[in-house]
């Protein structure tokens, strides 16, 4: 009976012992999902800092940079214990080659909480492969439909995608147009054929023949690729459209592009897709050249924007950078829509654990606090696609006036009323 008693005490002890050993591996693998914060979070932040895109990353880079400063300086993460945000720096290139490898470069260091890239949709399509297999959320600014489409879960997209944008700006644009007594019944497709280009092509396919305006020509190139812009701005001036749909997303492309367009005397109207068209750089172009020229996109400097988060932005930029006359969208927007966001699902996930981050993003709903003041409708939620929710989603369309960008659409966020540039 006894040696029954010692086999049986014996079997429960090991059983206890497994229990044992079972629950504190699970415990030790719960918290291992908590990343190391005793020094701030870090935020990987990858961008194209070198070659063709090197000041549209750059200049994103500072300013993701200024509204991290923002945060830091307000509180920081508050429910976690007011933790600072610590930028982790990598350049991917200027290459879709480049940027997987800056991806696995940058996330060897297991306590990257969270990543912000990479610029390009094309770039972010790759990276965002990385990101997923990690298990590392990711924002960003990208807006190519194809991104979404995969079903990835640890991407969270901030604004609306391409087709979305030209379904919303367009209208408006030609709207403009007509009400100005122009007759508009021909475009041309002029831009890179980058992701997020080719669907705001795709949208103006199917947009624009609805308008009563029809497409009469496309004359694109690869992103980083162009290095005399004399023939195609000739094939613009040849084909001679109503509009143009100008997608040269890389600046010093787009540079390019507008200098042609100058010594060509091309007249007729630009409208694009993204913030890249309101980089002071332009200016040096003249004011006469790009007066008129439109560009739809779904944030920037509006009569909500706090005065401060510019200010930062350009602080930040001279410090580091360049001394910049305006925050375009690169060095305004960018950072302070995907920083903010981050700060909110931290927040309300209380916990770096990445399964816990995006239960916050995916439950949360914020609209007219601080964070939110850079999108359209002062609100952020997600939808069940990661994209930005409909009822969040709008377009702005900024036109340079004058030598400056401002925003002319929606009107109760307007910052000057719009016009329109006849071709002569």
């Amino acid at each position: 009976m006894n040696r029954k008693n010692r086999r049986l005490g014996l079997w429960c002890l090991t059983i206890f012992v497994c229990m044992a050993v079972f629950v504190a591996f699970s415990l030790t693998a719960a918290e291992a999902k908590e990343k190391n914060i005793k020094d701030g979070v870090k935020v990987a932040v990858v961008y194209p800092m070198s070659g063709a895109l090197a000041r549209n990353g750059n200049l994103t880079v500072q300013s993701v940079k200024a509204a991290m400063g923002w945060v830091n300086d307000t509180g920081g993460i508050r429910t976690l214990g007011g933790a600072k945000l610590i930028p982790v720096v990598a350049d991917c290139g200027s290459s879709v080659e480049k940027v997987s490898s800056a991806y696995e470069r940058v996330l060897k260091d297991s306590d990257i909480v969270a990543l912000i890239g990479s610029w390009a949709s094309s770039f972010t399509m790759s990276g965002t492969e990385i990101t997923e297999r990690h298990g590392v959320p990711q924002f960003t600014y990208s807006f190519a439909d194809s991104l979404h489409e995969r079903g990835f879960k640890y991407t969270s997209y901030c604004i609306p995608p391409s087709f979305t944008q030209g379904e919303q700006g367009l209208k408006n644009v030609i709207d403009l147009g007509r009400s100005a007594g122009d007759t508009i019944k021909t475009a041309m497709i002029l831009g890179d054929n980058q992701a997020a280009s080719k669907g705001f092509y795709a949208a103006c396919r199917k947009l624009l023949p609805d308008m009563g305006v029809n497409i009469i020509g496309e004359e694109t190139w690869a992103m980083g690729t162009l290095t005399d812009a004399t023939s195609v701005m000739q094939k613009c001036k040849t084909t001679d459209p109503d509009l143009v749909i100008f997608m040269a997303t890389a600046i010093a492309e787009a540079q390019m592009c507008l200098m042609k367009k100058k010594e060509l005397g091309i007249t007729t109207p630009f409208v694009g897709n993204g913030g890249w068209l309101t980089d002071p750089s332009y200016a040096k172009v003249g004011a006469d050249v790009l007066e008129g020229i439109m560009c739809i996109q779904p944030c920037y400097e509006n009569k909500n924007t706090p005065k401060d988060w510019m200010e930062r932005a350009l602080a930040q930029c001279k410090k580091e950078y360049s001394d910049e006359p305006w925050a375009g969208q690169e060095l305004g927007p960018f950072g302070f829509t995907l920083v903010p966001a981050l700060r909110l699902v931290l927040e309300k996930a209380a916990s770096t654990d990445p399964e816990k981050m995006l239960k916050a993003r995916d439950e949360g709903s914020w609209s007219n606090v601080p964070e939110t003041a850079m999108f359209p409708k002062n609100c952020l939620k997600f939808g069940p696609d990661k994209r930005l929710a409909m009822e969040c989603r709008d377009v702005l369309v900024v036109q340079w006036q004058k030598g400056k960008p401002v925003t002319i659409f929606p009107k109760e966020v307007a910052l000057a009323d719009p016009i329109w540039v006849k071709k002569k």
